[in-house]
């Protein structure tokens, strides 16, 4: 796992994006999204190679997890629907990524994922409905392939739907639209088995994560500030990473 270096700086950024694994996995299997939007911008403080494959990777399992522990709450056809949408926009994006180089994608990636804050919270209040989560998958295509944070314009289409069928349809169309995206990534040249070698490093993480989400989905008033928690943090890494690109392309 080269990507976390050598000695003590291995160990100190292996313990940190493990802790952020663990905690994007509770968040993810208790709410049906936040992984990507936490894990993200956090691993690519410690290592831009972490996004987007290696998030992308982390993502289908929890989402794995959480499918089939929800099952029984899944809508087929809003899965259905949110896959059509994000098939093509995946494609393009793993195309547009192929060309771009480390500098431009981390502006670009840390520009996404501030758009995505205020999606999140400000997003139209919206029934759901068959079109809606299409259109959703579009948008979900795009950012997912390109950040590995596609889960906001599902969360905004879904909103108003029982938070049981909420949280596990979403975990549904997010498992196999990340299977999407990686299969474009691959077909690209941007997802290989460097990705799939850190995501194993990994993966405990996501297991410690879904197993103690069982403890916060029962917890009272959690959601609350755990949501607001989530997209403070998704800020702050946004803007170091701007900010570190700015640096490196001389601008400030």
């Amino acid at each position: 796992m080269e990507a976390l270096g050598d000695g003590g700086v291995f160990s100190m950024a292996f313990a940190a994006g493990f802790a952020v694994v663990v905690f994007a996995a509770i968040v993810q299997s208790a709410s049906g999204i936040g992984f990507g939007l936490i894990a993200a911008p956090l691993l690519a403080l410690i290592d831009p190679k972490f996004v987007p494959g290696t998030v992308i990777f982390l993502g289908i399992t929890v989402s794995l997890l959480s499918t089939l522990r929800d099952i029984r709450d899944v809508n087929g056809a809003y899965v259905a629907a949110g896959i059509a949408g994000r098939i093509p926009a995946a494609i393009f994006a793993a195309s547009l990524l192929a060309g771009l180089s480390e500098i431009v994608f981390q502006i670009l990636f840390a520009t996404i994922i501030l758009l995505a804050v205020p999606l999140s919270l400000f997003g139209p209040a919206l029934r759901p409905s068959v079109p809606g989560v299409a259109m959703a998958g579009v948008l979900s295509g795009f950012m997912g392939t390109l950040t590995s944070v596609g889960a906001p314009p599902f969360a905004i289409a879904l909103q108003n739907a029982p938070a049981h069928q909420m949280r596990a349809t979403l975990n549904a169309v997010l498992l196999l639209g990340a299977c999407v995206s990686v299969a474009a990534l691959a077909a690209f040249g941007s997802f290989g088995w460097a990705d799939i070698l850190r995501g194993l490093a990994l993966l405990p993480g996501v297991l410690l994560g879904f197993f103690a989400a069982r403890f916060v989905i029962r917890a009272p008033g959690t959601a609350g500030w755990l949501r607001y928690a989530v997209l403070g943090l998704c800020l702050l890494a946004s803007v170091v990473l701007i900010a570190r690109a700015a640096v490196a392309l001389g601008w400030i």
